[in-house]
């Protein structure tokens, strides 16, 4: 534990003696399986005026999707589900000035998953750029 004036503390210190570093904001364990915007935008609108560095990360596989998964080259959910999800976190992300941070993507994060992933940020932006 690092104290407000950098020196290490000992273990009688709090937890409010510690500076804050960033916030983040998970929306879902796994997306496209939807999430709750509302709650999202609430917890970036009460950030919005912190001075540390707010982050949305969010997951975007499990850990037993098992060997399946890679063998067939199936994601863990209809590209639907992560166009609405990954469309709906790009504009929170446009609004409150934040990244969108994912990992995993379509469930085992192989290349062709990777790579439409970033087909479906582009279009998501392509879509949303004039609002």
């Amino acid at each position: 534990m690092i104290a407000k004036d950098d020196s290490p503390s000992d273990e009688s210190s709090s937890c409010s003696d510690l500076d804050l570093l960033c916030h983040i904001i998970t929306p879902i364990g796994m997306l496209g399986y939807g999430y709750d915007e509302s709650q999202t935008r609430v917890a970036l609108q009460e950030l919005s005026s912190s001075p540390a560095p707010v982050a949305i990360i969010a997951d975007s596989g499990s850990t037993d999707s098992g060997p399946a998964k890679l063998a067939t080259g199936k994601t863990s959910c209809p590209r639907s589900a992560y166009i609405r999800d990954l469309g709906r976190l790009l504009v929170l992300a446009h609004e409150f000035n934040v990244p969108v941070l994912t990992s995993s993507c379509g469930g085992d994060g192989t290349n062709d998953h990777v790579d439409d992933y970033v087909k479906i940020i582009e279009e998501n932006v392509a879509v949303h750029q004039n609002l």
